[in-house]
């Protein structure tokens, strides 16, 4: 039987998969449960229970990409690429329960946020081309996609392996290396090409006005409405392709450090994934304030026609 293959600096790539998979969990469970409707606290233990089994499956597969990349010499990043299964647990598992244990975050009926059920209105302001998000800003998008590609690019220019390397094996590893960052890297510029359609799709996001259509809930919609684009273009156009092409470029130019690339990653990453959870988390706490702006005006609406 062959000893595992990976060394102590190797441990921080195996292991930041595991904060990133229960991450969800964490944040979504520590949220309190604003829901006392039987009917509400059924939803909520369901849906607790699909999160539940959903990281207790991510976790598997961790574990399983880890036995192989333990025992397969120059492999330990195999498992460091579980880490994107947060995605699916954040937003297909945990936000609908954050939302399930906080109905008056901007999905309840008008009911159960205490309005009075009066005729609403709805912002008809066409919003989709009032973007928050300049030329400049895609332009530094477009620079932090390409920036990586192209320093790792260039050291396919240079040859293999470094000169600080002196195992025969080495140029094989180095250039397999190579090859399988610069392919990885050259997906991110992809998101640029579905991340106008998700900043378009959130600037035209319903937004229920109270009954008399007020200005004052108008402005905090738009307020709310610009720090939700621009917090989704900076994390997923320009912070998260910096962060991993970044790293995958330091990788490649000085192969030697190994594992330490592995801290790098772990932490910048990390960095990157705990921001995004923090800031929709944020966000959906600012809808809720929103909806409670709009209950209160309702109500008040009500009080003075009767």
């Amino acid at each position: 039987m062959s000893e595992p293959h990976v060394t102590y600096d190797g441990f921080p790539i195996l292991f930041f998969p595991v904060l990133m998979i229960v991450l969800p969990m964490v944040l979504a469970a520590g949220l309190p449960n604003r829901v006392t409707e039987t009917a509400g606290q059924a939803e909520v233990r369901r849906w607790m229970a699909r999160l539940g089994i959903g990281t207790a499956v991510a976790l598997v597969v961790w574990g399983v990409t880890t036995y192989f990349s333990v025992r397969t010499p120059g492999y330990p990043w195999a498992t460091f690429f579980s880490w994107p299964l947060f995605f699916p647990l954040w937003f297909g598992l945990a936000m609908p329960l954050i939302r399930a244990k906080n109905p008056g975050w901007g999905l309840a009926k008008p009911d159960a946020l205490g309005g009075s059920g009066a005729v609403r209105t709805a912002s008809l302001v066409n919003r989709e081309r009032e973007s928050p998000v300049t030329r400049a800003m895609w332009a530094m998008a477009i620079v932090a996609n390409i920036a990586g590609i192209a320093a790792i690019a260039a050291r396919g220019l240079m040859p293999f392996p470094m000169e600080s390397s002196a195992a025969s094996d080495a140029a094989a590893a180095q250039r397999l290396q190579w090859q399988l960052f610069l392919g990885l890297s050259c997906l991110g510029p992809i998101g640029l090409l579905w991340l106008p359609q998700m900043l378009r799709a959130m600037r035209t996001e319903p937004e229920p006005m109270d009954a008399a259509g007020s200005r004052e809930l108008a402005d905090l919609y738009a307020a709310q409405r610009r720090r939700r684009v621009l917090g989704m273009f900076w994390i997923n156009g320009v912070a998260g392709p910096l962060a991993i092409a970044g790293t995958f470029a330091l990788a490649v130019w000085f192969p030697d450090l190994g594992g330490w690339w592995g801290v790098v990653g772990g932490v910048g990453g990390s960095a990157v994934g705990i921001a995004g959870a923090i800031f929709g988390v944020r966000m959906s706490a600012e809808r809720a304030r929103i909806a409670e702006v709009r209950a209160r005006l309702d109500n008040a609406t009500s009080s003075a026609t009767t």
